[in-house]
């Protein structure tokens, strides 16, 4: 009896699911958005874990990258193109590990802007704010794609974060320039735009 799961319709789920919710996250389609980008890297995961499986069972050992990469590297030294007919070649197995790719750089944004200290000066401006929570009413939480830039030089510093407010009244798009002097972080304009 054959114990490999199909990791294919599971792989396409994830990254078909991965995609329509990171734009749906764009456009503020929270709650929904937020749960596909969670739900979409495990289900992904769990895809990619049954793929494992399957090759090893099918070859006799796991996928060998590094050896694969090298002989990939000596033979476009010699015709480049073989590169992109390697790519057509393995085209399930190329998107699925740039959209893997793509998760990894939304997870390092949120990481980095969004345990920022900025980051929490601004939540916590937007949370005390009385003319934001008239307009937002109750913030539920904070949307997973937080952008923008920081620059930080020692004790002083300047901030410009978009982010999406989901509250009471509806999803928000906030906008938030800060500044850091002696250390501390400080609002300078918030934005809020639905």
């Amino acid at each position: 009896m054959n114990t490999n799961l199909n990791h294919r319709p599971a792989i396409l789920i994830g990254c078909l699911l991965w995609i329509a919710s990171f734009y749906g996250e764009l456009y503020n389609y929270q709650p929904y958005s937020t749960i596909g980008l969670i739900s979409a890297p495990i289900i992904t995961l769990f895809g990619i874990f049954h793929w494992f499986k399957y090759y090893k069972a099918t070859r006799g050992h796991y996928p060998k990258f590094l050896k694969i990469a090298k002989e990939l590297n000596r033979k476009m030294r010699k015709n480049p193109f073989t590169g992109i007919s390697f790519l057509f070649k393995h085209l399930f197995e190329t998107w699925t590990f740039a959209i893997i790719g793509w998760m990894g750089m939304v997870l390092m944004g949120f990481l980095i802007f969004g345990n920022s200290n900025a980051f929490k000066t601004a939540k916590h401006y937007c949370e005390n704010n009385t003319a934001i929570k008239e307009q937002t009413g109750n913030i539920s939480y904070y949307g997973i794609l937080v952008s923008g830039g920081i620059t930080n030089s020692g004790e002083t510093g300047e901030s410009d974060l978009l982010f999406t407010i989901v509250a009471e009244n509806g999803n928000f798009k906030a906008n938030v320039n800060l500044l850091k002097t002696n250390n501390n972080w400080e609002v300078l304009n918030c934005l809020i735009d639905k």
